[in-house]
């Protein structure tokens, strides 16, 4: 018999129905010489250090720092009996060889692998790999399995970043409680962690930067100029040389603000009744190419952007749309497919026809007309794809989505079949008006092609919230409704019909939606000076994109962080503890870049697993 461990429940049974095995099961399911099973997420858990040595139990200075000699593991309490079953039946004896079936990546393989040798099996194992729990995709992963030695560089990656952050993670929150404490009647524990640090120092430096602004006040100078064809505004403009630093010339810069009303109504009376002409008109056409496909975290910005979802939620309903097998796996990093799997995008295409999404019906009209089609080599790129290819429909067929899964599967819809959409082909205009050696400038927009915009149309806030933001609200009036400009020819007459000066005042940084703190954890390690550790950290940022979410409520459930409507905010425990931390090692994104390039060379092969658990050893006990 050969038994296959899945990582949640759904998974399990969508591999027993894809191989042929019969019956639901409510902890495995047997027959045709398989034995299907699964985990429930992590069944298993690191001891606390009081498992270890009763003496680790108090919170002493003379305890830290904590370092088992080997480290010790337990079912979690919780799901106790799924283990004792998957245990059991890694043990049976007619049960002669495995299949990890976890999740195709780190965090999947852990969960294997702790259930394995907390079991005390020996069997060999057989690794499968999948992105798509289509019954195709399964029977075709079924029979590419290779042995679990295949995969000892990704296990040992991952038993070492687990082992790492629990030694960073105890050593670090009892020292930095402690030391709390030791300053003033602070309760409670202050948590510290590799990841969680330096994403509250994320949301505490944008929350200080905001309180430590102080608005400047400037005027701007809006003209209305009168055309024979039409009227139409602009904003006063004015050139001025560039500095020049280190024997470098800046480039010219462009001056919009004056300081003081006074200078702002003396430039309006000086202009009023005078003659304007056009300096120049000039209009250039702008393509713009589809948008990359999602992966996860971009997905769980757009749909906190256009819904209003958390990253918990939004990761939930795609977890729940890939059990469902009508898309691909959810936790994935890359925006591009593989050669093979475009070669299956036409199945694709068909299932969206056959699905729900009715209001789809026309593009995918227009794509049959030129069938076959194919995608564009910009999103096919093999070396682009590590884990999991980006995140598209599946030839299963949507039918009887509603609410939040609908929306979010619409989204993931619209954004694969805008890849087989010409370009966005936009007019600019730009117009320069000069009115007694003052000039004005005027830009507007007329999209004359929607191309795949049309399929995936981009989102566009609503005026209540752009008025919301005086800085947006700014912008947004400098560009003219769409094709609203008359057509002006350079050095034609013009008559300024008003001036109006505006107050305006100098706004602050905008607090982070999620979606906003998602793409700060995203690019997270952009700045380091160290090319390998902005190499490393190009893809992964801080955390990855399946834990993120989850990163978020904990900031949350530990009161570091308060989520209001749309918005994150740093509570004062949060801000207590960034500006109270002594080690800048645990609020930079540097750690994370060094260990990520490290662990990534280890899953490779160049690098020993005992070489970087002493070098966290040493790191551990340089922060106590």
């Amino acid at each position: 018999m050969r038994l296959i461990i899945a990582e949640k429940p759904s998974m399990g049974r969508a591999l027993a129905e894809a191989l042929g095995l019969p019956g639901r099961g409510r902890s495995l399911i047997e027959g045709n010489g398989l034995v299907v099973t699964w985990c429930v997420g992590h069944l298993v858990e690191a001891l606390n250090p009081e498992g270890y040595d009763p003496t680790w139990k108090p919170w002493r200075w003379d305890r830290l720092p904590i370092f088992p000699e080997a480290f010790r593991y337990a079912p979690i309490a919780q799901t106790r009996e799924q283990f004792e079953v998957v245990a059991r039946l890694l043990n049976r004896e007619d049960i002669t060889d495995v299949v990890n079936a976890t999740d195709a990546g780190r965090e999947g393989e852990l969960i294997f692998d702790l259930v394995y040798r907390l079991a005390g099996c020996t069997k060999p194992v057989q690794r499968f790999w999948t992105s798509s729990l289509t019954p195709e995709a399964v029977r075709e992963a079924y029979g590419a399995m290779k042995p679990g030695e295949a995969y000892t560089g990704l296990r040992d990656a991952a038993r070492s970043r687990q082992e790492a952050d629990w030694l960073v993670g105890i050593n670090a929150t009892r020292a930095q409680t402690l030391r709390m404490r030791r300053a003033g009647p602070e309760e409670g524990v202050w948590s510290v962690g590799r990841v969680q640090t330096p994403t509250l120092a994320l949301l505490v430096r944008r929350e200080l930067e905001i309180r430590n602004f102080r608005p400047q006040p400037f005027w701007t100078l809006r003209a209305r100029f009168a055309h024979p064809d039409g009227t139409y505004e602009g904003r006063w403009f004015k050139e001025v040389d560039g500095q020049t630093v280190e024997r470098q010339t800046v480039e010219r810069q462009t001056v919009e603000r004056l300081a003081t009303e006074e200078e702002a109504r003396a430039l309006a009376a000086r202009l009023a009744g005078k003659p304007g002409k056009i300096r120049s008109a000039t209009g250039r056409t702008e393509k713009k190419k589809p948008e990359l496909l999602y992966d996860l975290t971009t997905l769980q910005k757009e749909a906190n952007k256009r819904f209003g979802f958390t990253a918990e939620g939004t990761l939930a309903l795609a977890q729940a749309l890939y059990e469902k097998q009508l898309i691909s796996y959810p936790r994935t990093s890359s925006r591009h497919l593989t050669e093979a799997d475009a070669a299956k995008a036409p199945h694709w295409i068909k299932a969206l026809a056959q699905g729900q999404l009715a209001e789809l019906q026309p593009f995918l009209d227009d794509l049959r007309k030129r069938w076959p089609v194919k995608l564009d080599k910009r999103f096919v790129n093999d070396k682009e794809v590590e884990d999991h290819a980006a995140l598209v429909p599946t030839e299963k067929p949507a039918r009887g989505l509603a609410g939040d899964e609908l929306r979010l599967y619409e989204l993931i819809a619209r954004r694969f079949l805008a890849a087989y959409f010409p370009d966005r082909v936009e007019a600019k205009t730009t117009i320069i008006t000069e009115v007694d050696g003052e000039t004005f400038k005027t830009t507007g927009t007329v999209v004359k092609e929607e191309g795949w915009s049309a399929v995936d149309p981009p989102h566009r806030k609503k005026k209540a919230e752009k008025a919301a933001d005086p800085a947006e609200a700014e912008e947004d009036a400098d560009e003219d409704a769409e094709g609203g400009l008359p057509a002006v020819k350079k050095g034609e007459a013009v008559e300024v019909a008003s001036l109006q000066p505006k107050e305006g005042k100098t706004t602050p940084p905008k607090r982070m939606s999620e979606g906003d703190l998602l793409a700060a954890m995203q690019g997270a390690g952009r700045e380091l000076d160290d090319e390998a550790l902005r190499g490393a950290m190009k893809d992964c940022g801080l955390g990855t994109p399946a834990t993120r979410a989850n990163m978020i409520e904990t900031l949350i459930k530990r009161a570091y962080i308060e989520r209001k409507r749309n918005v994150l905010l740093p509570t004062d425990k949060g801000i207590r503890l960034i500006e109270g931390l002594p080690s800048e090692a645990l609020r930079s994104a540097e750690l994370t870049g060094s260990w990520e390039a490290r662990l990534e060379r280890m899953r490779r092969g160049e690098e020993s697993r005992e070489g970087f658990m002493a070098d966290i050893r040493g790191f551990v006990t340089g922060i106590i």
